[in-house]
């Protein structure tokens, strides 16, 4: 009998050691840490970048010829252009600066009270 009772008592303590991190409340922050245009204009200036570093890849390996790597090359470069631009333009009205202390030396913005860079993993703190 006492077998069982400590058995039950040693269920529910395991029990409640595994509920109690679903249960107890957490603070999140419920609000985007950056504005949705500066979200937008950086991940359009990430994408025109992606894009020229593929058009690289492609030409490098062969796929592509080189009327098509320059003309492709000159007009992916101007939307990369407009681009960082535009991401710089929406940084500077919504009050974040190009090297702030969200911005990683690699480039990428990172949330508030980051441990480590996003883009690159590097340890920011």
């Amino acid at each position: 009998m006492t077998l069982l009772l400590f058995s039950m008592l040693l269920a529910l303590l395991a029990a409640a050691f595994v509920v109690r991190p679903l249960v107890a409340r957490r603070d999140a922050l419920l609000v985007d840490v950056a504005p949705g245009a500066v979200l937008d204009a950086e991940a359009r200036r990430r994408v025109a970048l992606v894009a020229l570093k593929e058009l690289e890849y492609d030409y490098l390996g062969g796929k592509l010829d080189a009327a098509d790597y320059r003309t492709q090359k000159e007009r992916l470069s101007m939307e990369a252009l407009a681009a960082m631009r535009a991401a710089e333009a929406v940084g500077i009205e919504s009050g974040r600066v190009a090297a702030g202390p969200d911005r990683h030396a690699c480039g990428f913005m990172n949330p508030p009270l980051s441990r480590f860079c996003a883009g690159c993993g590097a340890r920011l703190r």
